[in-house]
């Protein structure tokens, strides 16, 4: 049975995806899939088959950068070239490569935020600590204010109250022009 081709909406229907998704798997291996004379994708059967296996992979838990796929052969050249084979084989090295560089940045930046998390957390332990000396301070001050009051009413001893300063009147009218 041959198969026609498939436009996106049909693929997409078929691998149960949407068709942004078809698009985008299309547009990341331009080499592998063509488009008609008004830019919509065209899928042949061996292009829909490469669909197929570019899902399988995702499902297995690759990204696009990791899924290589077989480059398209033409009757004019052969099937696998080793100039190809190797630079694909330099792709994936560096691909595993970038992989470990960020994991490696993820775990640093993981390590310098659990220091600043220490950091903050003995900051707010020596804040906790000063603002409890403040309160036992405050608490001090306080009893020992009431018992001068206390004191004070028992032994009725009176606290001095201030007294109007008598200026001379020279002087008082002096002040008044300023105000």
């Amino acid at each position: 049975m041959v198969m026609r081709n498939l436009k996106t909406k049909e693929a997409a229907e078929r691998l149960g995806v949407s068709q942004t998704t078809v698009k985008r798997w299309a547009s990341h291996y331009p080499a592998s899939f063509r488009k008609d004379p008004l830019g919509h994708y065209v899928f042949s059967q061996r292009e829909f088959g490469l669909l197929q296996s570019i899902q399988a992979e995702i499902e297995r838990g690759r990204t696009l950068e990791q899924i290589v796929l077989p480059a398209a052969s033409t009757p004019d050249e052969p099937a696998s070239r080793p100039a190809d084979e190797a630079a694909a084989e330099r792709r994936r090295e560096l691909q595993l490569r970038l992989c470990e560089i960020e994991r490696s940045l993820d775990q640093k930046a993981d390590e310098v935020v659990s220091v600043q998390v220490r950091q903050h957390r003995d900051e707010l332990d020596e804040l906790r600590r000063v603002v409890a000396q403040l309160a036992a301070a405050v608490e001090t001050l306080e009893s020992r204010a009431t018992a001068m009051v206390e004191t004070a009413k028992n032994e009725e001893i009176r606290l001095p109250t201030a007294q109007p300063l008598a200026l001379p009147e020279r002087k008082r009218k002096l002040f008044r022009t300023f105000f």
